[in-house]
């Protein structure tokens, strides 16, 4: 849905809060686990997101019923501001990833890999933005990242699902080669 720049942005005020949140409920036991394994759970956490960033993106940003509706609307207007509102993500965010970690993982590490996961999003988010808003140094990451989406934007079923890595492109056979045409990365 399109957004009103708060709207859109809030997520940059809301996940941060979320995220400290979750850092420090891992400090919350008496028994502190070890902080090299909280650190390793949250940097497993960010990885972790990369895939499921791929999966939503690839599964249900293109086939399922109502979210493809949204991003087919995305992908018709990629400079608007086009997502899901703010409440609705931080609700899902603890309903489809902060519950299910910690009843896995227990209070800390569930946590620990709750802030890594949110972290990731966020990244996700920064990096989307950026490939449609901004115009980055070439050659750099997000000169990268926005080529690569570029790329997507142009062939929507055909791959470059994956907007912060290519890892999983590349892993699944949906990187997708050449160069986007100017009038798509500036788009």
């Amino acid at each position: 849905m399109k957004m009103s720049k708060l709207g859109y942005f809030s997520e940059f005020f809301l996940f941060p809060l979320l995220v400290g949140i979750a850092a420090s409920c891992a400090y919350r036991e008496k028994a502190v686990p070890d902080p090299v394994i909280l650190t390793l759970t949250f940097l497993i956490a960010v990885f972790g997101w990369t895939f499921v960033e791929y999966l939503l993106h690839r599964v249900l940003f293109h086939h399922a019923p109502i979210l493809s509706l949204v991003h087919e609307k995305h992908h018709d207007t990629p400079r608007e501001l086009i997502g899901t509102p703010s409440w609705a993500s931080g609700l899902i965010a603890m309903v489809a990833v902060a519950a299910p970690l910690i009843a896995t993982f227990g209070l800390d590490l569930g946590t620990a890999a709750t802030a890594g996961m949110m972290t990731g999003y966020l990244w996700y988010v920064f990096v989307h933005y950026a490939s449609h808003h901004w115009h980055p140094r070439k050659g750099s990451y997000l000169y990268r990242a926005r080529t690569r989406h570029a790329r997507h934007h142009q062939n929507p079923e055909a791959g470059n699902f994956g907007v912060t890595t290519i890892l999983w492109d590349h892993i699944f056979g949906t990187k997708l080669s050449g160069v986007a045409s100017r009038a798509v990365t500036t788009a």
